[in-house]
């Protein structure tokens, strides 16, 4: 395993004071990339715990006509169903920001998972052209596994290297298994990761990424394999934080 990225761990004494400080570091991370640049971007992670963070996000005095979204993963399923990514993020984010439309660059579950990579290849492509995806603030989340976006322990989308969306396959008993990832070569472009976990839950998983960053394991957590090109910040609340030295 590579030695492990520079990290910055911050406890929150819960998920609200957590989802706080998300939304401020991000909104602070987005003006500054639009310092002297048209444009800024941002990768939505979905799950439960950005959620709040988005909707503090969403009031926030940030110019969203010039910030371009996009997201980690998504499930295949239409972008209206409760299982979507993307409806979670247009409620909470999107429509109450305003963001414009052409701003938005989801992945588009209703497809078929082949013709769904393959769509959102392109439209990668068509945004970055063929340099390398550069994601100005990615945002993050763990499973209770450990998985991040949709790459799960022992898949083999964990050792895509050439391609920056692919196919992806829960575990089972997980309620919606078939899904949109992005791999790590895109997860990897951020100029700055965010990662957000909360609850006692998780901690498990947490214990094992500290495990994996300490002692270079050769087996680590799919969300300790990633290596942002800019910082790595994790954002955890005090449930999860208990008994991690």
């Amino acid at each position: 395993m590579e030695d492990a990225p520079t990290i910055d761990v911050q406890v929150y004494p819960d998920p609200e004071s957590l989802a706080s400080a998300f939304a401020s570091a991000t909104a602070d991370a987005l003006r500054a990339a639009l310092e002297g640049e048209p444009r800024a971007t941002l990768c939505l992670t979905g799950g439960s715990t950005p959620a709040p963070a988005y909707r503090q996000l969403a009031a926030m005095d940030l110019e969203w006509d010039r910030i371009h979204l996009f997201w980690t993963d998504e499930r295949l399923v239409p972008p209206d169903t409760p299982e979507s990514n993307y409806r979670m993020a247009y409620e909470t984010l999107l429509e109450p920001a305003g963001v414009p439309e052409t701003n938005v660059h989801r992945m588009r579950g209703e497809l078929g998972k082949h013709e769904a990579a393959e769509d959102y290849e392109s439209q990668l492509h068509q945004f970055f052209g063929e340099e390398p995806v550069s994601f100005d603030v990615l945002h993050l989340g763990m499973g209770a596994d450990g998985h991040v976006a949709s790459l799960f322990p022992g898949a083999h989308e964990l050792d895509e290297f050439d391609r920056w969306a692919v196919p992806a396959r829960a575990p089972a008993g997980t309620a919606v298994r078939q899904r949109l990832t992005l791999t790590f070569p895109a997860l990897d472009s951020a100029r700055l990761a965010l990662v957000a976990a909360a609850g006692e839950a998780k901690r498990e998983a947490f214990l094992d990424v500290v495990e994996a960053y300490e002692t270079g394991s050769l087996a680590p957590p799919p969300i300790a394999r990633v290596r942002p090109a800019g910082p790595l910040v994790w954002m955890i609340d005090q449930a999860l934080a208990q008994g991690v030295e």
